[in-house]
């Protein structure tokens, strides 16, 4: 009986650590990553000057794993994540331009430090940084390959990671695997996406935006 309670006591300690950090007691659990899939959404608004705008977010994933830091307060893991911005119909007058913009609202439960920096990495095919103006006005395509900011309690951040042109009334940016890191942070990490088509014409300027399911890192 008493090798049996040894076994079970030792899987209970691999499974589990309580950490104590400055007076707050932590559990940390170890386990695997695990990859969550999200639902696609989409939105579709008829503009005042009759332009017609859709835009989707399709293909997320969330994949979180153990962060490299081995600590209970930092929340780390991989987001993938494709937006795609159509404007069909005939409107009165001409588009002049029109951005799809895409990323994630951030919040912490409970901050533990003067202020969190939050990280947020990843690469398209061969660069990082991608920067790229195109031959109209108002046309570019950019990803911005880190991003610094602060978190406090009961707050959100928005963080746009990627925007991309409208041409041809087509637009559309895929970001896989990037890296999304919160430090002090005692408490679930909520991630929600959000995907935004914004256009200009002679006559108004109109945008709509279609949010995920809130996802936790």
């Amino acid at each position: 009986m008493s090798n049996i309670r040894g076994v079970a006591v030792r899987r209970w300690i691999t499974a589990a650590a309580v950490v104590v950090t400055g007076g707050v007691v932590a559990t940390v659990t170890a386990g695997s990553s695990s990859a969550d899939a999200v639902a696609d959404k989409s939105r579709t608004i008829v503009t005042e000057d009759g332009w017609s705008l859709s835009v989707s977010k399709l293909g997320e994933t969330v994949d979180r794993v153990p962060n490299l830091a081995s600590t209970p307060f930092t929340r780390e893991g991989f987001v993938s994540l494709r937006a795609a911005a159509d404007i069909t119909g005939h409107g009165k007058s001409d588009v002049r331009w029109g951005v799809l913009d895409t990323g994630y609202q951030i919040g912490c439960q409970v901050d533990v430090s003067n202020g969190l920096h939050l990280g947020l990495g990843f690469s398209i095919g061969p660069s990082v940084g991608l920067s790229i103006i195109g031959p109209d006005v108002g046309a570019h395509a950019s990803v911005s390959p880190n991003v610094s900011t602060t978190l406090k309690p009961g707050s959100i951040n928005t963080v746009s990671f990627a925007t991309k042109s409208v041409v041809d009334h087509h637009a559309s940016v895929a970001d896989d695997q990037a890296e999304v890191k919160v430090d002090g942070c005692m408490g679930p990490v909520t991630l929600r996406s959000f995907a935004t088509i914004t256009i200009s014409t002679d006559t108004a300027d109109n945008s709509t935006t279609v949010y995920g399911d809130p996802i936790w890192l």
